[in-house]
């Protein structure tokens, strides 16, 4: 094939626009994957997000209403937040993240969740109603404290109501000045006069029970911002803090992505375009310059006999009928010339008188 017929050219044009609309298919295919990949990854992170939040919402309602299957659908959850972050493992390597941003996450989503299965066991130890745990083991005590006052002087009576009173104050409220107010009284109570043996056991009971008491209710945390209901609340913020740090560091990575596809598809669709304009008129001047020394050739040509230079001519198809309107030209020129040697060679016919 002629690299300089309009057949070629023609052929050179569709090439372009085919090769320049299989690039870009090329391009959008490649940047789509990889921006459908980072908004994948950008769903899941959202999704997290709400998982923590459900997260807190199962704890809240747990230390709200005591109910054991906020505890299992605590655990359900955090078992589908633990396998998202896994997944985004894959992501961070991908792209040359820092690591620590999945393994922030998993630890103190870990931490976070310790704390809180830990939290839990102490307020069943605690106790989760009236009836159970150490709640209800003081509860039997003071009753029972109660059932006994036949044997005790009006005093002790007056002293042992108090303790109750208070204890039972102290398990609402949690008061520091309570507590401090109903030790000094089990103290007068255990030092007074001789008690009854019984009384007097069910009291050093009490009063273990009671420390018990304070101990737990220390661990557990006697504000939101103290015990272990502080220390897992802020490793709730930390895990709320890591996941705005993966996004921050996610959404720069998915617009560089979208800008670079947006470049690259310009970058085809304008070479690809200059190209072909380039080519279009380039061979629309060569084709105009042959057209017109060719009508030149043929006004001539009335005239006088005349020969086309081929190599004027872009086109080898316009190169060819040069060619042939030249034989054609030097035939007829042939043929005048024959005729002219025989009107010059015969005689003239003789005149015929009237």
């Amino acid at each position: 094939m002629r690299w300089d017929s309009i057949k070629s050219r023609l052929l050179l044009m569709t090439t372009l626009c085919v090769l320049g609309m299989g690039l870009m298919t090329i391009n959008q295919h490649y940047f789509g994957q990889k921006l459908s990949a980072l908004n994948e990854q950008n769903v899941a992170l959202q999704q997290m997000q709400t998982d923590l939040l459900q997260l807190r919402r199962h704890e809240k309602d747990y230390l709200l209403r005591h109910d054991r299957r906020y505890i299992e659908q605590f655990r359900e959850q955090y078992q589908r937040f633990i396998a998202t972050v896994n997944s985004l493992e894959k992501v961070i390597g991908q792209y040359e993240l820092p690591a620590n941003l999945v393994s922030d996450i998993a630890v103190n989503s870990e931490l976070y969740a310790r704390d809180f299965y830990k939290l839990t066991q102490l307020m069943e130890v605690y106790g989760l109603t009236a009836d159970t745990g150490i709640n209800g083991e003081l509860r039997q005590l003071s009753t029972a404290l109660n059932a006994r006052a036949e044997g005790l002087t009006p005093a002790q009576v007056n002293l042992l109501g108090q303790a109750t009173y208070l204890a039972a104050d102290y398990q609402l409220i949690a008061d520091p000045k309570t507590l401090a107010v109903l030790r000094q009284t089990l103290s007068v109570i255990l030092g007074s006069q001789p008690l009854p043996e019984e009384v007097d056991r069910m009291l050093v009971d009490f009063r273990r029970q009671i420390n018990r008491l304070v101990e737990v209710k220390q661990q557990i945390g006697l504000t939101e911002q103290q015990g272990l209901r502080g220390q897992f609340r802020q490793q709730a913020h930390r895990v709320e803090a890591d996941l705005k740090a993966l996004d921050n560091a996610l959404q720069p990575v998915l617009v560089s992505h979208k800008e670079q596809a947006t470049v690259f598809s310009t970058v085809i669709a304008v070479l690809t375009s200059i190209a072909l304009i380039l080519l279009l008129i380039k061979s629309f001047a060569t084709f105009h310059r042959s057209f017109a020394n060719f009508v030149l050739f043929f006004y001539r040509c009335k005239r006088q006999y005349q020969r086309i230079d081929p190599k004027q001519l872009g086109f080898s198809e316009f190169r060819s009928l040069a060619v042939l309107a030249n034989e054609m030209v030097e035939s007829r020129r042939q043929v005048e010339r024959r005729l002219a040697k025989l009107e010059a060679t015969d005689p003239k016919p003789t005149e015929v008188a009237p």
